[in-house]
């Protein structure tokens, strides 16, 4: 874990409430590892007081080398602040932290599955898994309310994904959940995917685990929450799980130090 200043290289917004956001800081950029956040201040800021978590959404290793990408939506006063700085402004950076994905130990059928801003952490593991040499096939299954929720979709056509998308209001690809659509298309697959890979809503989430069990499908997935501190110590991003063998139920984890993934199967659903 580390404390470092990172400096903005671009901040513009791919919708109306998304943007994009580079950051210089060779530090953090050599140790992240897929689906691993970073909690950010702004520098000499005190208001907010506190931090708010953001994953990695791309890393850029050569252009200019030791730089990341961040995707957010302005949702508060906090991300507006966001929204408002510039290319030479500065952020505070702390982490690498939390428990990232894993890549599958058997190549093959990979498939990720994405709701809203959950799309954040996943080009960074699709880019991982494609370095990796793994060949695929590379599906993803993206769904958001509108049209304008369905951001970075050129960059997975790029790495080899084929790309389904779902829109609440049917203003683009089928109309929908993204899980509603989901299960009968897996269920017409000659062979199931090695891994799910998922981030999203909690509801969506918990339709990807229930979905991903009954057909036998090792899931991960990346939890969001609510964090103060982002080192386990105000427990305010618990999320209860199945207790490990001599644990006493109920039992509950951070999502900031033993996620933000998890197994589907490890999650109490309730």
């Amino acid at each position: 874990m580390l404390l470092r200043n990172a400096k903005i290289i671009f901040n513009k917004p791919v919708s109306a409430e998304l943007y994009h956001m580079g950051l210089l800081c060779p530090d953090i950029a050599a140790k992240i590892q897929p689906g691993q956040f970073l909690m950010v201040r702004i520098q000499d800021r005190l208001d907010p007081l506190l931090r708010r978590p953001f994953a990695v959404h791309r890393l850029y290793p050569n252009d200019p080398p030791g730089s990341f990408e961040m995707l957010y939506k302005v949702v508060g006063r906090g991300t507006q602040l966001l929204a408002n700085m510039q290319r030479g402004d500065f952020l505070n950076l702390l982490g690498p932290l939390g428990r990232g994905f894993r890549l599958p130990q058997d190549k093959g059928f990979v498939l990720m599955v994405a709701g809203g801003i959950g799309i954040a952490p996943l080009p960074y593991l699709a880019e991982t898994l494609a370095a990796s040499g793994n060949k695929g096939p590379f599906v993803l299954w993206f769904g958001g309310k509108t049209s304008t929720d369905l951001v970075c979709v050129q960059h997975f056509n790029d790495l080899g994904f084929a790309v389904q998308l779902v829109t609440e209001d049917g203003s683009e690809g089928k109309k929908g959940l993204v899980t509603g659509h989901l299960e009968q298309w897996l269920t017409q697959q000659d062979e199931l995917p090695k891994v799910m890979y998922s981030c999203g809503p909690y509801l969506m989430q918990r339709s990807v685990a229930e979905m991903a069990a009954r057909l036998g499908i090792p899931s991960q997935l990346s939890m969001e929450a609510l964090m103060g501190c982002g080192v386990g110590a105000c427990l305010s991003c618990s999320l209860r799980c199945h207790p490990p063998k001599g644990v006493q139920d109920p039992h509950y984890a951070n999502v900031c130090q033993d996620g933000p993934v998890f197994d589907g199967e490890e999650i109490f659903w309730d």
